[in-house]
Formats: structure tokens, sequence, C-alpha cells
């Protein structure tokens, strides 16, 4: 019988006892001394019938003579514990013989305990209630023991331990099972290891080598594919317990199977980022995706546009032909649209019948306008063939411009809004850029770089600094150098306005060698001063590709006699990307004059992983974008904790842009992010005033 059949029949109020023994007035007296102590009882003159009761009832206890007819008492305990192999059942064995061999024998048949006759009854009672409290305590183990394997079943969570001198894991076979490695031998840390795809190998080897060698626990959140070939998410932890001689011994650990969880997490992603409707991209994904694609443009120096479209007469078609026809027309033109637009290209449903483009391939206003004319002349020359109805759309086109009209993507957004518009409003079936704002910032662009030219020759550009501070200390140990430009009409000019055309028009190498002569000359002070300091400068990608670049910077070191390993050049990843072999060469070259380089911006590029390993790096950079939520949003979360943990299995440091909250800060601590930056410590402040927090 099953655990949970004993369990079920262990839940008698009055235990039930079975009392079995040949002589009539023997069996008699048992029967009213256990009657007397308030159990209910039940008895056989011989072994053949006490199996019998004993199958029919399954008694809370036994008491079982040895010398009877029929089947002696050895033989018949055999046959009970045929019955009851898990042994719940106490059985107390009743024998004159007094020889150990007897008593031997009765244990070897499954006996529980034995009382020698004659019987001491004033002892007696406590052997039977202490046999029964005896199976109570057992009853409880295996109730809990049920309820553990129940609940680790339920939630799909296993346990395993390591012997470090081994090197065997073991697992149950359960949970073999439930992750669909092979059950048929034993398995070492290499065979786990084969069960996760390459892309989370590293990590893992990284965890498990960390918890063998130094005794680090760890958290751990990989994929395993199994012999059925099925993909499965798991979530480990683990202990480590160190011996006696302070070396770590034993590993143990727990896994779960987290997949069911990560596909729902999945799909309420999916669902949060796209139309119920196309499934395309809402406007929250749009405008994230637009953010982006914009601080690629910023590094990259190139075009992003956002059109915005309004299908004419759509509220016709819906009134006349039904929202149902109206639906599938909306569902027929999303598909239409992802076909017609380039890869890499977003489309997106804003709203009802609007939708959005975002070109990050466009080269020219030239190309988008030819694009869109297309897009119209395709759509008169075709129609929807929409039940029994052909429908013939034509679009409301309005179109915006970064970095010409704004450099915000929910302002962008606005003004390609604005001019869909005006679209609308001069009859519909035609695009409209956003003309107005357009001229005004050519006139404006063409200004700003005279005015650049001159703030370059006059001196008039300064550079702020912003506070990069020890975690576990909040000491200032570092700053990232920010160039500023005060504009006599347009007050002061972030970077974001001027290095963009600094980067068209040539004058990014003047201003950028200016920012790398005055952060080293600045930072070189500071270190006078006694503040060990080093100094984080920004590359763009014009600089970096720059041929006499290492030269520049070898001979500023000259100059200043600042140490090189206080200069740390912060590089995008869509910088390095650009030309990943020759980036590669170029960082190693710096490398070699000893100054540190950093990935700023990490996670809002492109680059793999092989290429990361191979770029000397130092410092991994956080974007803010993953630290703004990072305590309330469980992505951000793991996106943060996951670019930590990759970046220490490099040796690398991490830097966390863009912390505001002492609850971001608390969180990056606790994840052991090395560096904080941001406005809870103190944002960009000329050099005076950052001689102040020092």
């Amino acid at each position: 019988m099953s655990d949970l059949g004993s369990l079920i029949i262990a839940e008698r109020k009055t235990p039930l006892l079975l009392v079995i023994d040949d002589d009539i007035v023997v069996r008699s007296m048992l029967m009213k001394a256990l009657q007397k102590q308030g159990f209910d009882t039940i008895e056989a003159p011989n072994g053949a019938e006490g199996v019998e009761l004993f199958r029919q009832h399954r008694p809370d206890l036994v008491l079982l003579d040895v010398l009877m007819p029929v089947m002696n008492g050895f033989e018949t305990c055999q046959e009970m514990r045929s019955l009851d192999p898990d042994r719940t059942v106490p059985i107390i064995m009743l024998t004159g013989l007094d020889d150990v061999a007897s008593v031997d024998k009765s244990f070897d048949a499954g006996a529980t305990d034995f009382i020698s006759k004659p019987i001491n009854w004033s002892l007696f009672s406590q052997r039977v209630r202490y046999a029964l409290k005896s199976r109570e305590m057992d009853f409880e183990l295996r109730k809990n023991r049920h309820r553990v394997v129940h609940a680790l079943k339920v939630a799909m969570l296993g346990y395993w331990d390591w012997d470090l001198e081994t090197g065997e894991i073991s697992f149950p076979p359960g949970v073999l099972e439930m992750l669909g490695i092979d059950r048929s031998k034993g398995i070492t840390l290499n065979d786990l290891i084969n069960y996760v795809p390459e892309e989370d190998r590293d990590r893992v080897v990284h965890a498990f080598e960390d918890a063998r060698k130094q005794g680090t626990r760890f958290v751990l959140e990989h994929r395993l594919q199994g012999l059925d070939n099925k993909e499965r998410y798991v979530y480990q932890q683990c202990d480590v317990i160190m011996g006696d001689d302070k070396k770590p011994r034993y590993v143990l650990g727990t896994i779960q199977d987290i997949t069911a969880l990560k596909r729902a997490e999945d799909m309420i992603l999916h669902q949060a980022y796209h139309d119920l409707l196309t499934d395309l991209p809402n406007q929250t994904l749009f405008k994230e995706r637009l953010t982006h694609a914009i601080k690629v443009a910023e590094h990259a120096g190139h075009q992003v546009a956002v059109v915005l479209m309004d299908i004419d007469r759509f509220q016709l078609i819906n009134d006349s032909l039904g929202h149902d026809i109206g639906n599938e027309l909306l569902v027929a033109f999303a598909g239409f649209l992802s076909c017609f637009v380039n890869e890499g290209d977003t489309v997106a449903r804003i709203s009802g019948n609007e939708f959005a483009l975002l070109l990050e391939s466009s080269s020219s206003t030239d190309e988008i306008t030819q694009m869109l004319s297309r897009l119209n002349q395709t759509l008169k020359d075709n129609s929807f063939d929409l039940g029994d109805q052909k429908v013939i759309v034509s679009l409301s086109l309005g179109v915006a411009l970064y970095p010409d009209d704004e450099v915000d993507a929910g302002e962008l957004i606005h003004c390609a809004t604005a001019a869909m518009r005006k679209a609308k409003a001069l009859g519909g079936d035609q695009e409209h850029f956003y003309t107005n704002d357009m001229n005004r910032r050519v006139d404006d662009r063409l200004r700003m770089e005279t005015d650049l030219r001159s703030a370059l020759e006059n001196n008039e550009l300064e550079l702020f600094y912003q506070p990069q501070v020890d975690s576990s200390t909040r000491k200032i140990i570092a700053s990232e150098a920010l160039v500023r430009w005060r504009h006599d009409e347009h007050g002061l000019v972030p970077p974001i306005r001027f290095i963009p055309l600094a980067e068209e028009t040539g004058l990014i190498q003047p201003l950028g060698h200016y920012v790398l002569e005055q952060a080293i000359k600045q930072t070189r002070e500071w270190n006078q001063q006694g503040h060990d300091l080093s100094v984080g400068i920004n590359l763009s990608a014009r600089q970096f590709m720059q041929v006499d670049l290492v030269d520049q910077i070898k001979e500023l070191i000259q100059q200043y006699e600042i140490k090189p390993e206080n200069i740390d050049l912060e590089i995008t990843e869509t910088i390095a990307m650009q030309d990943a072999d020759n980036s590669i060469n170029k960082m190693h070259r710096l490398k070699e004059l000893g100054v540190k380089l950093s990935m700023d911006d990490f996670g809002t590029g492109y680059s793999s992983l092989s290429y990361l390993h191979q770029f000397p790096l130092d410092v991994l950079k956080i974007d803010r974008s993953f630290v703004k939520d990072i305590a309330g949003n469980s992505e951000d979360g793991a996106i943060a904790r996951a670019v930590i943990a990759m970046a220490h299995s490099m040796n690398l440091k991490v830097i966390a842009e863009g912390v505001e909250t002492e609850e971001q800060y608390k969180f990056l601590r606790d994840h052991e992010c090395e560096i904080i930056q941001g406005y809870l410590i103190s944002k960009p402040v000329p050099a005076k005033e950052f001689e102040m927090l020092l």
C-alpha cells in the first residue's frame, strides 16, 4: 500500500490492535488488558486468520505469538510485512523462548519488538503505548515527507549536492526526470554542463567553479536542453559547506524548473508591448524603440524619421461595412505595412486607425519622400478584399526628423502627429513634413555651426564633472568629464545639440582634443592636491576613428605627467561595433599606454558577446535606461543583475549611470555593482563645485 493509503488509514481516533495467539486464555487476557486501556481490539487463533484480518483492517499494532499451529509467528510476521513493506504497523512478538536466536529470528522476520512470556502485566501497557507512540511519530514523519515531496513536485523544485572530493553531483531520480537528464549513471559537473546551451555555459561554469574554489554561494538562472530536446529555464541556488581545513567540501543546491513562469512572463510582456488586434508594436514599444534609435543615431551621426499615418475615411468604412470589417482592414493593412518597409524599421499601431513607422535605414529626406509616395501609389493600385467588398485605402502622412525637428522621442512623435494632421486638413492622400519647424532649425543649424567654430577659437566651452562613488563607502573615486557650451543666446547648450553638428562639420577633432586636454589637465591638478581620482572621457565615433588618437593621448600623458591609469576612455557599443576588428586593434594600442577602457551605455547597442570578450575592457557602464525602474521592474532588475554578473565573470568592474534614488542605489550595491553615478550623488558640476564635493 502507498504512503498515501497508510496516511488515510492512520487517521483513526482510537487505535485498533490485532491479537494473534492460539492459547485462548492468554488471548483473552491480552484482549481484556488492551480494552481496559481504551483500545479497540480484534483477535485471531492462528497465523493464517491473523494475516487475513491484517489484510482487511490494517490495524495500528499487532501482538503476535511465536509458537502456533497452522502458521507460526515468524511466518505470520513475514506475510504481514509483505503486505506492509514500509513497516508502518508495529508488530510485537510474544514468546516464551528466552534464547537469543529466537529473538534475532523475530527481528529478521520483521518484528518491531518482543515481550517475553510469562507477561509482566505492569510493564505490558507501557510497552504497547511506547510502540504506538513510535508509530505516531513515524506517521508524522511520513506525512511531512509526503507534503514536502508533493510541494516540490508542484513547484517543479528539486535539490542536489556536489561532493567536491569525488566530483559527483547527486540528484534524486525524480529531479533528473523533471530536467530531462540521463538517470542511468552518476553525474559530474561536466555532464551537467553539457546540458547547458553554449550561450549560457560560461557563466554557469564560472558560478560552479567559484563555489568549488572559493566557497562562493551563487544564485543563477539559465537554460537546460534535456535528452527530450526541450529547452527549460531553471533557477539554481547553492550553499557551500566548508571542511575542517576551511576549504569547500560540499555544495548543496536547489534547482527549479521555471519554464512555465518564463513563458508566462514572455506572454505578458508581449501583450504589454503589442497591439492585441494586429500584434504590431504598440505606442509604448514604439516610443522605446524610437528612444533607442535616437541614442544610436546620436553616436553614429545619422538621421531617424518618424512617420505617423491615418487611414483616410476609416470611420466611413466602419459605419458602412461594420466594425468587424473595419478590424479586418486594420489587420490586413498592418500586414501590408510590415512587408513594405525595410528590415530593421518598425511598424506600430498607435491607436484606432493610426499607424506609425520608425525609419532607421533612411539616408535623406528625398529618399523618405520617394518611399512614402510609393506607399500611397501602391495602395491606390491595389485593394483589400474584405468579404464581398473591395476597399481602396489612402493615407494622410506626417513626417518628423531627428535631429532636425526634435531630439526627444515624445516630442518627435508630437511633431509627426502635427504634420499628419496638417496633411489630413489639406484633404488627405498626401505626405507632409514638419516643414515650419524644420526650416527654422535649418537656419538655426547654420548659425550654430558658425557659433561653434567661434566658441572653439575663443575657448568658450567648459567641462563639467559628475562624481562617481564607491558603492560601499560613497567616497568619490572618479569623475566623468562632460563638455558644455555657454551660448550667448541659447544659454547652457547640452552636448546632444552640438556634438552631432561637430561630427558632421569636422569640428569634432578640435573639440575632442580640447575635452581630452582639459579633462587630463584638471584631473592632474586634483591628483597633485592629494585626490587619487581618475577621469572618464567620452570618445565620439569620429574621434575614436582618428588615425592619430593614440599619439594624441600619449603626448597629453607625457605633457601633463599624469598616471595613465587615471584616464578612463569611454566608448559606446555602437562605436566599437562599427568596425569591430579595427576597434579591437585600436583598443589594444590604447591599453598599451596604460589607460583604462570602458564600454559606455552597455545594453543599448548590438555588440556580440564573442567580440565583447575580445575587447580589452576594464569597465562596463550600465545604461541609465536599465537603472530607471530597476527596483520596480523585474525585467530591468534582471537585466542589471545579468550585466553585473557577466561583467564580473569577465573580471570587469561595473558603473551604473543615472542613479537617482536610494532604492536604486541599495539594489545596485546589494548586487555588487562597484561604482555609482547619477543625480543621487550629484549632477554634473563645474570644476570649482566639484572640488567642494571632494
